[in-house]
């Protein structure tokens, strides 16, 4: 229905900003922004938040995510654009290109997280994910009133090093160890992947760690 108005929209340009912080927009409703991070859900609200957080020399980008674009409304995308030190971008730049440029991603249960950390940039994790937090460039973070302090601490991070490139193969290796095959997108359509299969790949992992 909108997705005419977001591919017109006039976003502002990534070559125009300078030192800036990411903050990708995430699917809703979903259960990773609705019920693993619900006070963090209202998004332009947690962006503004982020924004005035920053360092003076920092600007807050924002992207739509994807599988949004049309679906959110244009008075949605305005109001994020107009956001104070906040710069909209299109959304049809790659997660990659904006990752290379930014100096800190910050998002709640994102699989941009891992992204950021193969590339070696800092991220603060938004909500309760014990997962993500294991990543060597996280810090996990619930606290906006102490925003600006965790900002500071992430910027610190530093990934080049051997102790860092270390903990990411150890994750790396550890999803693939404990990790199985299954298309799980494909669980929510009608007529998708065979929940039961799922089920039976949980049993089994289970039964393998308990021994």
């Amino acid at each position: 229905k909108y997705a005419k108005f977001a591919r017109n929209f006039s976003y502002y340009q990534l070559a125009k900003v300078g030192k800036f912080v990411f903050f990708p927009l995430q699917f809703t409703p979903e259960a990773s922004a609705d019920l693993m991070c619900p006070l963090f859900n209202n998004q332009v609200e947690v962006a503004r938040q982020i924004a005035m957080s920053l360092p003076d020399d920092y600007t807050l980008v924002v992207k739509e995510h994807p599988n949004m674009v049309g679906l959110r409304t244009p008075a949605y995308l305005e109001k994020v654009a107009r956001t104070a030190n906040v710069k909209l971008i299109d959304y049809r730049i790659s997660s990659e290109e904006v990752l290379k440029r930014t100096d800190l991603l910050i998002a709640n249960y994102s699989t941009t997280i891992f992204e950021a950390a193969i590339y070696g940039k800092p991220a603060i994790v938004l909500g309760d994910s014990e997962t993500f937090k294991l990543l060597p460039n996280v810090i996990k973070h619930t606290d906006m009133q102490t925003m600006t302090a965790a900002i500071k601490k992430a910027l610190l991070i530093n990934t080049n090093n051997a102790e860092y490139e270390r903990r990411l193969e150890n994750y790396i290796a550890a999803v693939f160890d404990v990790g199985f095959d299954f298309k799980y997108m494909k669980a929510w359509e009608k007529g998708g992947e065979d929940m039961e299969q799922l089920w039976r790949l949980y049993e089994k992992e289970i039964r393998r760690v308990l021994g």
